[in-house]
This record gives structure tokens, C-alpha cells and sequence, in this order.
């Protein structure tokens, strides 16, 4: 058993690492990586100008706010003495996701000023447009929750399942899957987008309740099995884990995943990287980022996976200390573990409605 504060720090800090360390090289192929780092490509996190840390861009900003969704939700249920259902979740979630519209300076239709509320929006940092993907941002904009019933679009990228390991650390076998698959779909209409998402959360939550990285990973396939539409991420998971048994990994394995734009292949590439280096995050990172595509996705997910798994003591004091916001995100993590605190503090900053 793995559910423990330790574990979903590692989770949300080891997502933002990967998130930083990918973010300078994405969109970059893997021979200008070379030109530019040496043969080996880039191998630390880049500091942003006179700062000591790596910026984190809208993968882990959406995280923490997919993290503050479910805080709230659960909150809203404790106050009113009531379950927490996954149609409300997912509902928190959305609005948490419109507050972070909000921090990329757009606002939601028909909201008042005083539904941008809470601690994490209060966040000066957070306030920062980090190239977030269209998808999401034209979505949002338009204050309508996509549903897997009524989609919002045909997207399949990966920005709709890059958000969600909160949901893994925290929900139970029998919702996991479901309610990544619905985060996913509020902005990303296309099945295999959100059923990769699915997998995600229960790969996370698997790796909480104390199975082995492989192990999580096969449980989440034969959730995903029950969904007609998981084809496309099963096959290529599936090819992830085949190329990580053969050993000896590299870029030209990793390139046969694709380049991590799409959901299916960034959670391919996040595989194949975690079962390539299992006890290493730093290795395991590099190998994610390193190549073609969406770096700071893969990276992130990479990092959600490891970090969940190896906990945040098995994870560099200096990574961890080096990345934007650290303060906050662990603040944030303990925040998911204990999910409920009955005070006036705690109302306000994560209010229940």
C-alpha cells in the first residue's frame, strides 16, 4: 500500500519535473536536441532567466487545478453530509478548469467575478500563459462541459489526459476509471483521448493500492478492455511494454510510439520510459522528453507514474526544490491526501459549492 502523503507528492512533483524538464524541447526534433545538448540530449532541467527554477507549463497547471477539483468536491459532499458522486466530481473539476481559463486571462461566460475564488487561483504565479493547447483553451472558452454522451469535439490529443493523476491518487477501483475517462472528455471529445485517460488515473491508482509498475499497468488494460472504444490504447501500450522487456532503451525504440501529440501515444511513451528505468526517475524522465514531439507531456505523465510509485523521499531533493511552484504543489498534494479538514481555514480556501 502506497497511500501515503509521500506518494502523492512524488506524483504531482514528479509530473511537474517531467512537465519542466520536457518544456524547452518540445516541438524540437531529436537531431536538433542533439546539435543543441550533445549526444546525449538534453540531461538537466533549465532554469528560467534570473530564477532558480524550471517553469512548468499548462500540463501541471491543469493538474493542480484537476487536484483542487476534487478537493472541492469532496468538500461540498462533507458539508451537505452527502456522497461524493462522479457526475458531481466531474462537474467540480470543470469549474476548476474554468478558473484556470481565468489564470490564462480569458473569462468564463455567464460567471460572476466571485466564482474565481479559493486559494489556488489566488496564486500570482499561476497567472501565466504557458502555450496551453488550443483544444483546451477554445473549449473552455466556450463554458459548456464536453460529456462522453454529448462530445464537444473529436479531439484525441493529449491534453485531455495529461490532467489527470489527482483523480488516480484519490478515487476507488470501482470510479477511477470512469471518472478519468469524464475529465478527459470535458475538453477532449474523441474516445481514445479520454478512455487513455482512463487508464492513466487506474495505472495511479493501482500503483497506490501497492501494485508493481507492470502489474498496475496490466489491471488498467483489463479495465480498459471493458470499453469498446480502447483499442487504439491497448494496442499501443501493449507495443510500450514489448519494446521495455527487450532492454537496452534508446530513442529509436521510443520513436516507434509516435510523438506523444495524441493521447494513446503519450501515455505509450510515458511507459515504455517508467518500465525502461523503474527506480530511476531522473533516467526515466530524460528518456521521455528526449525525442520529436510533445516533450513536456510525456514527460509529465512519465513523472505522474514514477513519482506515484517511487514516492517523493526516493526523488532528488534538488529536483524536487528546482521546479516552479514547488512550495505550492506540495502544499497541494497534502492537501489531496487528506481531502477534508473540518476548519474555517480550510472553507476558505477551497469553497464548497
Amino acid at each position: 500500500m502506497k497511500r501515503r502523503a509521500e506518494h502523492f507528492y512524488g506524483c504531482l512533483a514528479g509530473g511537474a519535473i517531467g512537465d519542466a524538464l520536457g518544456a524547452p524541447i518540445e516541438f524540437m526534433s531529436y537531431d536538433k536536441i542533439l546539435e543543441k545538448y550533445g549526444e546525449n540530449g538534453l540531461s538537466n532541467l533549465l532554469f528560467a532567466p534570473d530564477t532558480n527554477y524550471a517553469k512548468i507549463t499548462d500540463d501541471t497547471q491543469m493538474t493542480l487545478f484537476t487536484a483542487e477539483g476534487i478537493i472541492r468536491s469532496a468538500t461540498k459532499a462533507k458539508k451537505n453530509q452527502a456522497q461524493r458522486t462522479t457526475t458531481e466530481t466531474t462537474a467540480a473539476i470543470f469549474r476548476a478548469y474554468l478558473r484556470w481559463l481565468y489564470t490564462q486571462g480569458l473569462k468564463t461566460p455567464y460567471w460572476m467575478p466571485s466564482a474565481y475564488d479559493g486559494w489556488l487561483i489566488r496564486i500570482k504565479t499561476l497567472h501565466a500563459y504557458r502555450d496551453p493547447g488550443v483544444t483546451c483553451i477554445t473549449t473552455l472558452g466556450k463554458g459548456i462541459m464536453g460529456t462522453i454522451k454529448k462530445p464537444i469535439n473529436d479531439s484525441k490529443g493529449c491534453g485531455g489526459m495529461m490532467r489527470v493523476a489527482p483523480i488516480g491518487l484519490v478515487e476507488d477501483e470501482k470510479t477511477v476509471f470512469e471518472l478519468g475517462m469524464h475529465a478527459a472528455a470535458i475538453t477532449h471529445g474523441h474516445p481514445t483521448g479520454y478512455v487513455a485517460a482512463g487508464i492513466l488515473a487506474a495505472i495511479i491508482h493501482y500503483i497506490i493500492e501497492g501494485e508493481e509498475l507492470l502489474e498496475a499497468i496490466h489491471k488498467a488494460l483489463i479495465m480498459a478492455k471493458q470499453n469498446e472504444n480502447a483499442e487504439e490504447c491497448i494496442a499501443l501500450t501493449k507495443k510500450a511494454i514489448a519494446l521495455a522487456k527487450e532492454g537496452n532503451p534508446c530513442y529509436e525504440k521510443l520513436k516507434m510510439l509516435g510523438q506523444g501529440f495524441v493521447a494513446e501515444e503519450t501515455l505509450a511513451i510515458a511507459i515504455y520510459a517508467v518500465l525502461s528505468y523503474p527506480n530511476d526517475l531522473k533516467q526515466a524522465l530524460l528518456l521521455a522528453v528526449n525525442h520529436d514531439g510533445d516533450s513536456d507531456s510525456t514527460g509529465a505523465v512519465a513523472g505522474n507514474i514514477l513519482g506515484a510509485y517511487l514516492g517523493a523521499h526516493h526523488i532528488d531533493e534538488e529536483l524536487l526544490n528546482s521546479i516552479e511552484l514547488s512550495k505550492e504543489i506540495k502544499e497541494l498534494s497534502h492537501d489531496l491526501f487528506v481531502l477534508f479538514e473540518e476548519s474555517e481555514r480550510w472553507m476558505c480556501k477551497y469553497p464548497a459549492w
